[in-house]
């Protein structure tokens, strides 16, 4: 087996205009493998820490310099002559050497640049794809095997809102969910189609196309529900049924307009208190099609995530995100006070793949369901769509069918099932 030869790593620029990191490992073989690491624009409070300069004067702060530092000078010297199979044990020894419980001292983004570097190589010198190499780590770690069976089925986030758009909208994501019964390049097929009849919908309405930060469209609209509205009428448009057909989703995110224990949106007069809100988010899972809700309650209202998840109609995935951030001990208590059904999973807010694993294993042994998604700001790196197939997420969750960022992601999943599944 081929050892390690070489690690480094280097700034490079995300989706947003931002520094982010991307490294590079060399095998004493010759095999060499890359990897680049997203970052997130609305961030949960608990999520490990992603290691910034903090230097006004380059990169208004965001440059990642010390992190790139930690991989040079103190992760990647010592790994020099590892086996890229050690993947847990390598993790674990990062996150040792880290010495903190949010990974602050090195970063989750240096942690996780250098563990999906592992896996790439392990994956390329044993000459199997990645995602089939990610499944049989997760076999070797707990030994229960996954099967690979399907293609994880996308949602679409079409209309950007909150924090991923400069816009009048609170809600943060409005989302697109093609039936599962479709196999993934019919529901490929489906969001883009939907995405450019919407393009149509808002122009003929005057309505802003921009794109925000994850290729979804940017309106402006005097209330959340005009946006719910306006999807529905594209989906008719299109002669498909909702409901049946596609479905909706929200990403609610309300930690951009929870302010004073109440939830100010445009779609009320006033201020809501909790049990306001609560009714009007149930008001909305009764008028539409809704099969996804995410994060709809302040992430530290767990009494009003158990009491949502009581009352919501089973079918509705309740998913948890700031909630949750790819935590184990979280999710364990999400679990215990069934505060919701669901758990987003991205590898950089626990930064990195050994324990991102023990979270899906942790949902795998409770029946939980898990959604595998991109950040905000994102780079060509395909990787997290083999890891969805991997561990055969029920739904991924890359954006917009636009800008290529997004679609490098879904393109791997379509070469998968055209390549991979068949054989």
């Amino acid at each position: 087996m081929a050892t390690i030869k070489k690690i480094y790593a280097y700034e490079i620029i995300d989706s947003r205009s931002y520094p982010t990191i991307e490294g590079k490992l060399i095998l004493d073989n010759g095999i060499e493998v890359t990897t680049a690491i997203p970052a997130g624009t609305s961030i949960g409070k608990y999520e490990a820490v992603e290691l910034r300069d903090n230097d006004p004067a380059r990169f208004d702060g965001m440059g990642v310099t010390k992190a790139v530092a930690n991989i040079n000078n103190l992760i990647a010297p010592k790994l020099v002559g590892t086996s890229p199979l050690k993947q847990q044990e390598v993790d674990m020894w990062m996150c040792k050497l880290d010495g903190t419980p949010t990974k602050s001292k090195l970063g989750a983004n240096s942690i996780l640049t250098v563990s999906q570097l592992l896996i790439k190589a392990a994956a390329a010198d044993l000459k199997v794809p990645l995602f089939r190499y990610i499944n049989s780590l997760y076999f070797s770690l707990f030994k229960s095997q996954i099967s690979i069976e399907r293609m994880p089925t996308p949602i679409f986030n079409i209309i950007n809102g909150g924090k991923h758009a400069n816009n009048n909208l609170e809600f943060q994501e409005f989302h697109l969910i093609p039936s599962s019964s479709l196999t993934f390049s019919r529901a490929y097929q489906i969001g883009i189609e939907i995405y450019h009849e919407l393009k149509r919908v808002l122009t003929y309405r005057n309505a802003n196309i921009s794109q925000g930060e994850e290729g979804g469209f940017t309106p402006n609209f005097t209330t959340n529900i005009d946006a719910i509205e306006v999807l529905v009428e594209t989906i008719n448009q299109k002669n498909l049924r909702p409901g049946v057909d596609v479905f909706l989703g929200l990403d609610i995110a309300p930690s951009y307009f929870y302010k004073d224990g109440k939830y100010h949106i445009k779609d009320k007069p006033h201020p809501l208190n909790v049990d306001e809100f609560l009714k009007f988010i149930e008001k909305i899972i009764s008028d539409y099609s809704m099969l996804s809700l995410e994060d709809p309650i302040y992430e530290d209202d767990w009494k009003s995530w158990q009491k949502l998840n009581q009352t919501i109609p089973s079918h509705i995935y309740l998913v948890g995100d700031d909630l949750l951030t790819t935590n184990k001990s979280r999710l364990e208590r999400a679990i215990k006070e069934k505060a919701c059904t669901t758990i987003l999973i991205k590898p950089n807010q626990i930064g990195s793949i050994t324990e991102t694993l023990e979270v899906i294993n942790v949902a795998l042994n409770n029946k939980f369901n898990y959604t595998v998604s991109h950040r905000s700001g994102e780079t060509n790196d395909s990787f997290i769509a083999d890891f969805a197939v991997g561990v055969q997420a029920d739904f991924v969750k890359f954006g917009a069918p636009a800008r290529g960022e997004r679609v490098a992601k879904y393109n791997r999943l379509w070469e998968i099932e055209r390549e991979e599944l068949k054989k």
